[in-house]
């Protein structure tokens, strides 16, 4: 059902790494999934994968649409806008030609089919003595289908969207969910627990992932655009002088 729309997200997303570090000690991984949205170079995923406040001294980097293609050196990751509050992160890497993801203009409704994306389970191993990487990342894909609209705040973020019967997998915060065409309604972001009492045994746990809305991606877009193209604060305006 979904073998055709794989095939056309899998060009257009990518795992983020960090390294964190120094030349004698480092750590790497993978710590979220991005997704091209223009063939500039521009990229969104979401800002908690790229703060990562557990590492500190963390930088991260785009090392191509791994497994198919391995980019050498890696690239840093440019910043362009973000919102924290919402959970929301618009990055570059210098990269061309490289096919962006069709948003959606439908509105989900319970019950629709959707698929969530990314990168969970990468397995890594650095040799410093050589400078190489060995490692094990394949991307992930979860069926899965819309159960209702919600309004979740989780780590002083507002998440402003729906959430769907399967959990997002750590690595799988800020890759595309999209439908049976190939077309994105949404974006993976965090899982919500909820605990269930049972009087006949332990309580049950239920996991559902929360995936942002389509038009609030669109929405932080819109005024990530407005921003780069405004004027800066204080600056003087332009004098245009009419011919003759």
């Amino acid at each position: 059902m979904y073998a055709d729309a794989v095939a056309k997200i899998a060009d257009s997303i990518f795992p983020i790494f960090y390294i964190a570090g120094n030349d004698t000690e480092f750590r790497m991984g993978v710590c979220g999934t991005g997704f091209f949205i223009d063939d500039s170079g521009l990229f969104l995923t979401a800002e908690h994968v790229m703060t990562i406040s557990a590492l500190p001294d963390s930088t991260l980097y785009y090392y191509g649409r791994v497994p198919d293609e391995l980019c050498e050196p890696a690239v840093e990751i440019e910043h362009v806008a973000s919102d924290p509050g919402r959970d929301l992160y618009l990055g570059r890497v210098p990269q061309r030609c490289i096919p962006p993801v069709a948003l959606s203009d439908e509105a989900v409704r319970p019950g629709d089919a959707v698929c969530l994306s990314g990168y969970p389970m990468a397995v890594l191993a650095t040799n410093l003595a050589h400078g190489s990487m060995v490692g094990n990342i394949r991307r992930y894909w979860q069926p899965s289908f819309v159960i209702d609209a919600t309004q979740a705040l989780i780590d002083h973020r507002l998440y402003d969207g729906y959430i769907v019967q399967d959990a997002c997998l750590p690595g799988m915060s800020g890759g595309p969910v999209f439908d049976t065409a190939g077309k994105v309604r949404g974006m993976s972001m965090a899982t919500l627990r909820r605990t269930i009492p049972d009087p006949t045994g332990p309580p049950v746990v239920v996991s559902n992932g929360i995936v942002v809305d389509v038009d609030h991606i669109r929405d932080f877009l819109a005024n990530a655009a407005a921003q780069r193209t405004s004027p800066p604060t204080g600056a003087l305006p332009q004098t245009v002088e009419a011919p003759g």
